[in-house]
């Protein structure tokens, strides 16, 4: 008997000696809780209330919000394009009349067009393969068609007899 065997039958013991404690105190220990947040035993079976922010510190959430705001832009202000404040400026997420005034970038139509001929010559690429390995199989059929067409055409062939041609009957002549 291996080990593991061992270490699953005492698993197996162990459970139903639970169900059997259970069954004798009159307690579930078969019910499991489920990991996450502790229940709160105090609140039990009553409606969760909302906490609430007071005033003074929100205003101080506000402040700090701010504050944080101030120091990016005078920091993309004060950087120059190639210094590091200015990749960090870059990377920070723009908020507020930044994030306003910037303008949505487009493309013009003659890059439009280049990418639209570059993605119609893509498929037109695929499509001649598609046809090509399609009418391989077409051939690649046809031509096992054609190596049993003959063989039954000559087994056909032989089996029949020659008929010969029948000759035209002649008219009969009406007696006048």
């Amino acid at each position: 008997m291996s080990i593991q065997n061992i270490v699953v039958e005492i698993d197996a013991e162990i459970s139903r000696l639970q169900e059997v404690k259970a069954l004798l105190t009159g307690t579930s220990t078969t019910k499991m809780r489920k990991p996450g947040r502790p229940a709160n035993t105090s609140l039990a079976g009553k409606a969760r209330t909302r906490r609430t922010l007071s005033t003074e510190a929100r205003e101080r959430i506000a402040a700090a919000q701010r504050a944080r705001w101030a120091k990016s832009k005078k920091a993309a202000k004060k950087a120059t394009p190639g210094t590091p404040a200015a990749s960090t400026a870059k990377k920070a997420p723009a908020v507020g009349l930044r994030a306003k005034s910037k303008k949505k970038r487009s493309l013009s139509a003659g890059v439009r067009a280049k990418i639209a001929a570059a993605q119609k010559a893509r498929w037109a690429k695929v499509r001649k393969a598609a046809k090509k390995a399609s009418t391989a199989k077409v051939a690649k059929k046809s031509a096992s068609a054609k190596k049993a067409v003959p063989a039954t055409r000559s087994s056909v062939s032989k089996t029949k007899a020659a008929v010969a041609p029948v000759a035209p009957a002649t008219p009969v002549k009406a007696a006048s």
